[in-house]
C-alpha cells in the first residue's frame, strides 16, 4: 500500500525559520573555513604549492584546481578534440555543470571561474534546503537540521565549495527523491536525467528511486516511464560526443588517459646517495580510515532509522567508490549519500552530539588544506 503524505504540522512555519537560520549558519561557517584556508595558503603562511589551476586570480585560483580545469575549460570552449593537460581528454566529464556555468558566466561578465565557484556554492545551499525538506518526513525537525549540518561539515563536503559538479549532482539527486516522495513522476524523471548529466554514477540512482516510487505510489505503471529520461539523457550525451569526436563511447574510452598513480602508492624521496627510497605518507591512512568510518555507518543502518530506498542509495555510493578504484576520492564520492548523515544525526548520545561537530569540522579543515594544495585531489 502506498504511504500517505505527511500531514503538515501547525508549527511548520517556526520549524522552517529555525531550519533556514541553522542551515545558513552552517553554510557560511564552512565557506569561511575554506576561505580562511585559502588565505593562509596564498599569503599568511608561505606554504608552497604549484598545482595547475584554471584561474590565476587570488582565491579563485585555489578554488579551481584539478578537475575544475577541465569543467571550466568545457564551459568556456566546449569539449576539446586534443588532450587538455598531461595527456588528459576532457570527454570524461559530463556536461551539465559546464553548461550551467556557461549560462551563469553571463552574470559574471564572462568570468567562467567565478561563475563555476558561484554555481557550485549556490547549488549546495539549495541542496541543503531540499535535503531538510526531504529528511523531515523521516526524521523530524531537529534531527533533520542536524543531519544537514553534519553533511555540510563532512570531510568530503570541501568539494561543494570548489568548481566541481558535486553540488549540482547533490541538488538534482535530492530534488529527484523529494519529487518521488511526493509521487510527482515527471519531475522525478527530469531531475534524475539532470543528475545523470552531472556524473556517470547518476544512472544508478534509478534503483533507489524505483524503491521510493514503489513505496509511495505502488506497483509499476505506465507513469514509471518517466524514469527512462535518465538513460535517454545518457544516450543523448553519448550521441553528442559521437558527433563531436567520431566515437559514441568517447566518454568511456577517454578514461584510459586518466590512469594516475594510486594514492596508496608510497611516495619516493632521494637519499644522500641519490637513491630513491620510499617515504612515509599519512594520506593512505587518512583515506582508509574515512572508508572504514563510512563502512561502519553502513553496517549500522537499521530499518527503523533508514528506509530501504535510502539504504540502497548508500549501496550505490559504495559501488561508485569500488568501481572508480580512486581511494583519494572516497570522501567526495560518499558525502553525496546523505543517508550517512541521517545515521549520524539519529545518534541519541549527548556526548556524541557535542563531540562529532568538533571532530568533523577538524577533518573538514584538514581536507580543505589537502584539496586546495592538491596534495589530495578531490
Amino acid at each position: 500500500m502506498p504511504r500517505a503524505p505527511r500531514t503538515i504540522a501547525p508549527d511548520d512555519g517556526l520549524h522552517w525559520r529555525d531550519a533556514l537560520i541553522r542551515i545558513g549558519a552552517a553554510f557560511l561557517v564552512t565557506r569561511f573555513i575554506v576561505l580562511l584556508v585559502v588565505l593562509v595558503l596564498e599569503g599568511a603562511i608561505p606554504v608552497g604549492y604549484d598545482g595547475p589551476t584554471f584561474s590565476s586570480a587570488p582565491v579563485l585560483g585555489s578554488l579551481t584546481g584539478e578537475d575544475s580545469i577541465y569543467y571550466l575549460g568545457i564551459a568556456r570552449d566546449g569539449y576539446h578534440l586534443e588532450p587538455v593537460a598531461n595527456g588528459h581528454l576532457d570527454w570524461v566529464f559530463f556536461p551539465l555543470f559546464p553548461l550551467v556555468t556557461k549560462v551563469a558566466s553571463v552574470l559574471t561578465l564572462g568570468d567562467v571561474a567565478l561563475a563555476g565557484v558561484l554555481v557550485s556554492n549556490l547549488a549546495f545551499l539549495a541542496a541543503m534546503v531540499i535535503l531538510y525538506r526531504l529528511s523531515v518526513d523521516h526524521l523530524g525537525h531537529q534531527t533533520s537540521v542536524r543531519s544537514v549540518v553534519y553533511l555540510a561539515i563532512a570531510p568530503g563536503a570541501v568539494a561543494f565549495a570548489l568548481a566541481y559538479s558535486d553540488s549540482l549532482f547533490l541538488l538534482c539527486a535530492a530534488g529527484a527523491f523529494l519529487a518521488a516522495e511526493r509521487g510527482r513522476l515527471a519531475v522525478t524523471g527530469g531531475l534524475y536525467a539532470l543528475a545523470v548529466l552531472c556524473r556517470l554514477p547518476g544512472i544508478f540512482l534509478v534503483i533507489p528511486l524505483a524503491a521510493v516510487l514503489w513505496t509511495r505510489v505502488g506497483r509499476p505503471s505506465p507513469r514509471w516511464a518517466w524514469l527512462l529520461l535518465g538513460p535517454l539523457a545518457l544516450a543523448g550525451f553519448y550521441l553528442y560526443l559521437g558527433a563531436v569526436t567520431g566515437d559514441v563511447l568517447a566518454n568511456l574510452h577517454a578514461q584510459g588517459s586518466w590512469d594516475i598513480a594510486p594514492v596508496t602508492q608510497a611516495p619516493t624521496t632521494v637519499n644522500e646517495n641519490d637513491t630513491p627510497v620510499a617515504a612515509f605518507s599519512i594520506l593512505p591512512i587518512l583515506l582508509i580510515v574515512t572508508l572504514l568510518v563510512y563502512t561502519f555507518l553502513f553496517v549500522y543502518i537499521r530499518g527503523d532509522r533508514i528506509p530501504l530506498p535510502y539504504a540502497l542509495l548508500t549501496i550505490v555510493s559504495f559501488g561508485t567508490v569500488i568501481a572508480s578504484l580512486r581511494l583519494q576520492s572516497v570522501a567526495r564520492y560518499l558525502v553525496v549519500a546523505w543517508p550517512f548523515s541521517w545515521i549520524l544525526a539519529s545518534r541519541r548520545s549527548a556526548w556524541f552530539r557535542d563531540a562529532w561537530p568538533i571532530l568533523s569540522t577538524g577533518l573538514f579543515t584538514v581536507h580543505a588544506f589537502l584539496n586546495i594544495t592538491q596534495a589530495l585531489a578531490p
